[in-house]
């Protein structure tokens, strides 16, 4: 039979949840800590050096850095105050990992996806907090820096 929109019959490849989403942090578990929002970038510098008189041309690099920050809403576990406390110590910088994985089980389940992120040396940059007078919640923002990844 044809689809109704005569577009390609898809397959589906497996599935999973989302909530086998789990966040780690040094020393402190991430359960309760109602984190909503996490993004990372880890960049390397790059220059290129160009040979006068040719047209050669040289990649000089590998110097990392990167930024991470992390969204929350305040309440939840008591935990967040050793999490602050960790990577506040600029002279103790400690890795960040975030990891997902699972697959849905069962009968006919096909798919298992896991990823993990290790965001190496991260320490405590910058905490700050928001709310809007028609929202019940404050949210609190963190700040980190990073040496590198590993994936």
């Amino acid at each position: 039979m044809a689809s109704v929109f005569g577009s390609k019959t898809q397959a589906h490849k497996g599935s999973f949840r989302a909530e086998d989403l789990k966040m780690t942090f040094a020393g402190v578990g991430g359960d309760g800590m109602l984190v909503q929002q996490a993004n990372f970038t880890v960049t390397r510098n790059v220059n290129m050096m160009y040979e006068i008189g040719s047209n050669n041309v040289y990649f000089v690099g590998d110097r990392k850095n990167g930024q991470a920050q992390l969204s929350r809403v305040v309440g939840g576990a008591a935990e967040f105050k050793k999490l602050v406390e960790n990577y506040a110590n600029v002279c103790l910088p400690k890795d960040l990992n975030l990891e997902a994985s699972g697959g849905c089980g069962g009968e006919g389940a096909t798919a298992k996806g896991e990823v993990a992120y290790k965001l190496k040396f991260a320490t405590l940059t910058s905490i700050g907090a928001s709310v809007q007078a028609e929202q019940i919640v404050v949210t609190e923002n963190l700040g980190f820096i990073c040496t590198d990844i590993e994936f």
